[in-house]
């Protein structure tokens, strides 16, 4: 369910009837918009606009009346019929002037929409005519002159001339009714594709969280392993060598990829932006411990090593996870992806060592090398390793139209540790 879904979810939800209604009547009228939304959630867009006419039609609840006409307005929105989108919405403005939605939430050519039946709704309410322009004040006429010029005979009086009829007053106009073209939504319906996803990617990740499970556990423990195989180089070098001190500069840096296969489900289908995704991933992790270590001896001699050894597992997962589109019919749509993952975990430790043993005028070289599964490596240095490597995913994405129902997508989050993540998808 998209985030979309739950705002209208929010919306449509069922109120008490207001006093002097038929409960009963409301109640069916109730149970009507709820079936409208289930439908409306499955993208099945005529069915769900059948009963929200009859919700509408059998209301007396502003309220209800409210959520069915929202509900017709999105229907048809999605339908690509918009004098059905605005019309229902007007209907809205009518019994619920005060209503605002999100932009967050709806396409743009929506909230365009909604923002147009405002504009309409609010030019028909009382009050808002224009004035009327004031009506001109005539002009003084001067003196009629006598005729004949005789004294005391009145003057022959003038024609009337025709009252003047103030002008009407100018029409208010009207904003203009937005005209969609289909590009104006971004992609078509047929673009976008249906319920169903299928997709790659590669990924590249710094294991961190492996690294801090294993780091200081492991520089301590594999720390005196190394200790325990100098001394046996050197004793076979020179017998009675008794330890003085042992000093290490060892640490841990971590890598790794992963290429997988999803599968993804859009509940909502074409108009969906919730999906739910099921993953399986084939990574590579690698945890490399290199440094140097010193033994000295009670007799003064040394032995020192530069040291190189690793943990290497290639878990094979099984994820899933959530993702929210913010928007829906864009071309370019952001997303957030959140989920968890299981893997067993079995690898291999190796380590490499070369130096030198140095008593006096003897110098010797040192060298080894060992290799062996992480069962037996915990056994010999007492060290409990997980059987189950856990992954959880945090990421944050965007996704671009390639083609009819192909898309690319780049991501970048929390995949046990920072990753970095490129794949190609189809939907259908």
């Amino acid at each position: 369910m998209g985030m979309a879904g739950f705002l209208v979810l929010a919306l449509l939800l069922p109120r008490p009837a207001a006093a002097g209604q038929a409960p009963g009547k409301e109640a069916n009228v109730e149970k009507l918009l709820a079936q409208g939304d289930a439908y409306y959630l499955k993208a099945e867009y005529k069915l769900a606009v059948g009963c929200y006419l009859e919700a509408s039609a059998l209301s007396q609840s502003r309220m209800n009346l409210s959520k069915a006409n929202f509900g017709l307005s999105l229907c048809y929105f999605y339908l690509r019929d918009t004098p059905s989108t605005i019309k229902y919405l007007k209907r809205v403005m009518d019994v619920d002037p005060q209503k605002e939605i999100s932009p967050l939430f709806y396409p743009a050519p929506f909230i365009q929409l909604f923002q147009q039946a405002q504009l309409e709704a609010a030019g028909a309410r009382p009050g808002t005519e224009a004035v009327s322009a004031p009506k001109p004040v005539p002009s003084k006429t001067e003196p009629e002159k006598k005729s004949g010029g005789e004294a005391g005979q009145s003057a022959t009086p003038p024609a009337e001339e025709p009252k003047k009829t103030p002008p009407a007053a100018a029409p208010k106009p009207q904003p203009e009714r937005p005209v969609f073209k289909p590009d104006d939504f971004g992609i078509t319906d047929e673009e976008k594709g249906g319920h169903w996803e299928i997709g790659a990617h590669y990924s590249w990740w710094s294991v961190n969280l492996l690294k801090g499970i294993f780091e200081s556990k492991l520089t301590e423990e594999l720390g005196k392993s190394i200790q325990n195989e100098i001394v046996k180089q050197s004793g076979m070098i020179q017998a009675g060598l008794v330890k003085l001190s042992y000093t290490q500069t060892l640490g841990f840096d971590s890598s790794g990829t992963n290429t997988g296969l999803e599968i993804r489900y859009y509940s909502r289908g074409r108009a969906g932006t919730f999906s739910l995704g099921l993953g399986f991933e084939q990574s590579y992790m690698k945890l490399v411990l290199s440094g140097t270590a010193r033994q000295d001896y009670l007799s003064g001699s040394t032995a020192s090593i530069d040291v190189n050894s690793n943990i290497a597992v290639s878990p094979f997962s099984t994820h899933v996870n959530f993702r929210w589109e913010l928007g829906a019919n864009q071309r370019l749509t952001p997303f957030i992806t959140v989920g968890v993952g299981f893997a067993p975990l079995t690898g291999t430790y190796s380590y490499t060592y070369t130096g030198t043993y140095k008593a006096g005028s003897i110098e010797q070289s040192l060298s080894g090398s060992k290799e062996e599964t992480l069962d037996v490596l915990g056994k010999e240095i007492d060290f409990m390793f997980p059987s189950i490597l856990v992954v959880f995913q945090l990421d944050f994405g965007l996704k671009a139209e390639l083609a009819k129902g192909l898309f690319l997508s780049g991501e970048a989050g929390v995949w046990d540790g920072f990753m970095l993540r490129g794949g190609l998808a189809y939907r259908f």
